[in-house]
């Protein structure tokens, strides 16, 4: 019996080239972890670390935990790990999908001391390849874990902001709330957090993000330690006015006798609202011994939708410097008010100290030091 068709040498061709292109195009890890001017989607930009509090009471008690801003991620989470990126779930962020099958899995945690993967220990190679050619990481070897984890969003967190913060996760992840895409972040060692405020709702709330063991961030961190990957550290939410403090960089050198610190506070407001607001700040500094050194208060007008920059200056007399042997410590106190309802306060301690290099000599507040 004859065929009905023929099938000529360049159809045949083509489909060899289109099953190549589709089999390499699937097997090839995304993009994003390959390419060296992408570090973050959508992340929030780097800041100062410190949480924002609802009250000075609340602030000096230093544990967000008690803040009911504060909202702990921390767990078991529905856990899935290949060691073929190709392999990995495409579709398991939607709300849909059916997990009941993955595992549970304790954040923070690595995976190789969880018996997923290898942990690896070397000091200058690299450990997936004896042939590295950066930004690559290999397509076919690159573990994946992909997590799901459910959560709530309590009716008092309305007409706030919302922030999913990660304290680290190795090497490479991107996020998902609710079934729609969020972020990418990379930086294994450093916090990511992302604004999810338009993302979430009262109730129930679908966390997925999917993490990769090497990136081209990789290619930074060979040195001597552990290679292992995951969730390192806690996972939490907080919420915070849409008119707030957005960072903060406190300067306290020494003046040139080594008697008087130099008190300098560079301050970030942001405004989320629609509307103009008139806000307050007040800027305290105790000393060890709870005694005020420092107050000032300075009203702020910020423009809708966007940051307004505020310094404080003060030269305050006779500190107790910073040193190793005298860790010297300020309670810098951060207060945000509207009308008479305080908006946040955040909490720091600071010390007062001069690092300087003279005559090749490396001084601390005048005094040289020896370093072995």
């Amino acid at each position: 019996m004859r065929p009905y068709f023929k099938v000529g040498k360049d159809v045949l061709q083509y489909i060899f080239t289109v099953a190549i292109t589709l089999t390499v195009l699937i097997a090839q890890n995304p993009v994003e972890i390959e390419d060296p001017s992408t570090v973050e989607i959508n992340k929030e930009s780097a800041r100062a670390t410190f949480f924002p509090y609802e009250s000075v009471k609340v602030a000096k008690t230093g544990e967000p935990a008690n803040s009911k801003n504060f909202q702990s991620l921390n767990g078991d989470w529905k856990f899935h790990w290949v060691r073929n990126p190709n392999d990995r779930p495409i579709d398991f962020y939607k709300k849909d999908y059916d997990d009941s099958k993955w595992v549970d899995f304790p954040v923070p945690a690595n995976w190789e001391i969880n018996g997923y993967g290898i942990p690896i220990y070397v000091n200058h190679p690299y450990e997936f390849t004896k042939d590295p050619h950066p930004p690559d990481v290999p397509d076919d070897y690159n573990p994946v874990g992909s997590y799901r984890e459910k959560f709530n969003i309590p009716k008092t967190w309305d007409d706030r902001r919302i922030v999913l913060h990660f304290g680290a996760v190795k090497s490479a992840f991107f996020l998902w709330i609710n079934g729609e895409k969020v972020g990418y972040s990379q930086g294994s060692k450093l916090p990511a957090e992302f604004d999810i405020t338009n993302y979430v709702k009262s109730g129930e709330n679908l966390l997925a993000i999917q993490v990769y063991r090497w990136s081209d961030g990789t290619y930074l961190e060979c040195q001597d330690f552990w290679r292992i990957s995951g969730i390192e550290r806690d996972v939490y939410l907080y919420s915070e006015p849409k008119v707030r403090i957005a960072d903060f960089w406190a300067k306290t050198p020494m003046d040139a006798s080594f008697k008087n610190g130099e008190f300098t506070l560079d301050l970030s407001l942001e405004n989320g609202m629609a509307k103009d607001q008139s806000t307050k700040v007040k800027v305290e500094l105790h000393n060890a011994k709870g005694k005020k050194v420092y107050s000032q208060t300075k009203r702020v007008k910020l423009e809708s939708v966007g940051k307004s920059e505020v310094v404080f200056e003060k030269s305050i007399p006779k500190v107790k410097p910073w040193t190793a042997e005298t860790p010297n410590l300020y309670d810098l106190t951060i207060t945000l008010s509207k009308g008479y309802s305080v908006l946040e306060v955040i909490t720091d301690k600071i010390g007062f100290r001069t690092v300087e290099i003279k005559g090749g000599q490396l001084l601390v507040n005048g005094q040289p030091i020896l370093i072995k």
